[in-house]
């Protein structure tokens, strides 16, 4: 179960950035609608998110039953200025940020795998649980950049 859905987390990641890589130059900082993120908002997004899903997985294999820390994306644009950022620095984290957690989550093993953190809102979250969340994750924004194209 656990090396099917690293392989569906590192297929995801790759068609997201095909994906991203894709969008017309022009339709990048298009708002389809108020309040609403545009391409270029949903690629930074993926690139802050996965350093904070990253620091979790490090956290959960190297300290016993770590806290995870909850993080709210709403704050992200303005925070992280997504207006002014790089889009082709966005994709690299993305790309460096797959290519690493598959290189360590393939060398796990059962006991590895069944490590887990605490998260403040959701209790007790096992490895292959946060790999789900940061799968599915992964998986929506797919589909909302798809919409945006």
């Amino acid at each position: 179960m656990t090396k099917e859905l690293l392989t569906t987390f590192d297929s995801s990641t790759q068609e997201f950035c095909a994906l991203a890589k894709s969008v017309n130059i022009f339709k990048l900082h298009a708002v389809p609608a108020p309040g609403e993120w545009s391409a270029a908002y949903v690629i930074h997004h993926l690139a802050d998110s996965d350093a904070q899903f990253l620091v979790r997985f490090i956290n959960v294999l190297t300290i016993d039953r770590p806290a995870i820390v909850p993080f709210d994306e709403e704050s992200f644009p303005e925070g992280l200025r997504y207006k002014d950022r790089s889009i082709a620095i966005s994709l690299n984290a993305i790309e460096a940020s797959r290519a690493q957690l598959v290189d360590i989550l393939s060398q796990l093993d059962d006991e590895a795998w069944n490590r887990a953190g605490i998260h403040s809102e959701r209790g007790e979250l096992s490895l292959s649980t946060l790999l789900q969340f940061t799968t599915d994750h992964r998986v929506g924004h797919i589909e909302q950049l798809k919409g945006l194209i």
